[in-house]
């Protein structure tokens, strides 16, 4: 039995469909009661535990060897962590796999990378086998600015710089990977896409694929700031986003991990076949 905490999130709805077709015995946690139905209709056992509530996860802990973990960014995040860590182990599981982010270690400096790090040795310290799983910025993202590219034929570029995006897809499956195969524990694995492209790079891509002149918009830090409060974010996450977005302009955020083929045995997936997928998403 694997157990799944943050199940309905981007990560956590193509996990479940990556270990379902390995026919893994699977719990889904969420916090959220009216996600019970669609995760049941998935094929797996589903339960609703807070990250808040100590009791509820290590009920949902119960009979499983495996766990996979992950949670929204948040100001509490190190916390849910911390809860759900301790939940595992105390109900006797074996082996996490946990999300955290690239470039997270003791070492790190940004907010996220010291919040991801803090999490990190605190599974390495909870006696139970880990893999550490470690993207970048998801390709899945682009869905955001869905009415933006649909309606206004514009790409706003929040991050200014080249991005090794990564297809949560393969963020699944090479977490699924990680909990059903072997020589994984004590690992970390940076995961990024294969390329590194641009706010100019992508809305070419845009462009091509959709057939219609895609513009790129630069968006400067206070006013993505302002957007990610409007849309409900605190100010200190908001603040760490901003913090890791000012990295790409110095191009720290465009190098590139072969994690997807030396683990999977195969390529990544592309942006450009994200943006074939989703056309009708985007207007085409």
């Amino acid at each position: 039995m694997i157990v799944i905490f943050g199940a309905t999130g981007t990560i956590g709805t193509h996990l479940i469909s990556s270990l379902s077709d390995k026919g893994i015995a699977l719990r889904a946690v969420t916090s959220d009661a009216s996600r019970i139905a669609a995760l049941k209709a998935q094929g797996c056992e589903a339960m609703v535990a807070d990250f808040d509530d100590p009791a509820a996860l290590t009920r949902a802990c119960k009979g499983a060897q495996k766990a996979f973990l992950v949670t929204p960014a948040h100001q509490e995040m190190g916390r849910w962590k911390a809860n759900v860590v301790h939940a595992t182990a105390d109900a006797g599981v074996q082996h996490m796999v946990m999300s955290t982010g690239l470039g997270a270690s003791p070492k790190a400096r940004l907010t996220f990378g010291i919040w991801h790090s803090a999490s990190q040795e605190l599974l390495k310290e909870s006696g139970m086998g880990w893999t550490l799983i470690q993207p970048t910025y998801f390709v899945q993202n682009l869905l955001w600015q869905s009415d933006s590219i649909a309606n206004g034929n514009t790409y706003l570029d929040d991050v200014g710089g080249p991005v090794s995006w990564v297809d949560a897809r393969d963020i699944a499956d090479v977490s699924t990977e990680a909990l059903t195969g072997e020589g994984h524990l004590g690992k970390a694995y940076g995961l990024t896409g294969d390329e590194a492209l641009s706010g100019d790079d992508i809305a070419a891509l845009l462009t091509q694929t959709l057939g219609r002149d895609i513009t790129r918009r630069a968006v400067g830090p206070d006013e993505a700031r302002a957007n990610m409060i409007t849309s409900g974010m605190v100010a200190e996450v908001a603040d760490a986003m901003i913090e890791l977005a000012g990295l790409a302009p110095k191009g720290y955020l465009s190098g590139t991990e072969t994690t997807v083929q030396d683990v999977l045995g195969r390529p990544a997936r592309r942006f450009a076949g994200f943006i074939t997928e989703n056309a009708a998403a985007f207007g085409r």
